[in-house]
């Protein structure tokens, strides 16, 4: 029997949501759409979830409030909404010193992680960036937080007004020959720079083999631009959701 389930990332930014059909033996991803936070149709959401005919949702928030307007939809279409903090809960060992600051988005990826590949090392290149590692036995084990790439964009835009604004879709040629090509260049490699460095620090103390994941809305920039030897999955907070709430989402590991 098919089942349909939606997954909602609430994050500072983006209301960013993904439908899934599952059986008995596969999950499918169906549809996935990000929704602004601000400024964004207020009857934009409630359209895409109609005609959907979903049996449930899971959801995950980083800030107060940010699921509101997507429950009170989801509620008057009679889809139960289960949300992280709530009725989920983590079930990883946490080796974390302040559990009650950690984001549940982070595990959530290094959730779906383990279970496909064991120990990893989650870069979520977001609003902000985070580097998760989840070690061989499941435990969560933490790691750094850096800027995002819009943080670094919207920095030198407040700090360096007279500069042009980078350019995120750009090629960057050597040497950058203009100030457009100037900015594009430090900002796209400046911030591939940092996630390259903050990976290497984190793969040293993994303890053996970390399969090196790249997930998030900047994920394939980094990997377009950078030199880690890394897999894209956009999809792993998704998963670990996904997996949370209904057992599915994520194959089991090594597979």
């Amino acid at each position: 029997m098919q089942r349909r389930w939606l997954t909602l990332d609430a994050g500072n930014t983006t209301l960013d949501a993904m439908v899934h059909e599952l059986d008995a033996a596969t999950v499918r991803p169906l549809v996935r759409q990000r929704f602004a936070v601000d400024g964004q149709d207020p009857s934009a959401f409630p359209a895409f979830c109609a005609g959907l005919q979903l049996d449930g949702a899971a959801a995950v928030a980083v800030r107060p409030g940010a699921l509101d307007a997507a429950q009170q939809v989801l509620a008057e279409a009679g889809v139960p909404l289960a949300v992280v903090g709530r009725e989920l809960r983590c079930p990883m060992p946490l080796d974390y010193a302040t559990p009650h600051t950690l984001g549940a988005d982070r595990w959530l990826g290094a959730l779906a992680a383990h279970r496909r590949h064991g120990r990893a090392l989650v870069v979520d290149c977001g609003s902000a960036t985070t580097v998760n590692l989840v070690a061989a036995d499941g435990t969560f084990r933490g790691g750094p937080i850096g800027p995002g790439l819009r943080a670094l964009l919207v920095g030198m835009q407040q700090v360096t007004p007279a500069l042009p604004a980078a350019d995120l879709q750009a090629t960057p040629g050597w040497p950058p020959r203009s100030s457009q090509a100037a900015v594009d260049a430090g900002t796209l490699l400046g911030y591939c720079g940092l996630v390259e460095r903050l990976v290497a620090a984190m793969l040293a103390v993994a303890g053996g083999p970390t399969q090196v994941l790249l997930t998030g809305g900047n994920a394939e920039l980094v990997a377009r631009h950078g030199r880690l030897q890394a897999r894209v999955e956009p999809d792993l907070v998704h998963r670990g959701l996904l997996l949370l709430a209904t057992g599915a989402g994520a194959s089991p590991c090594g597979s």
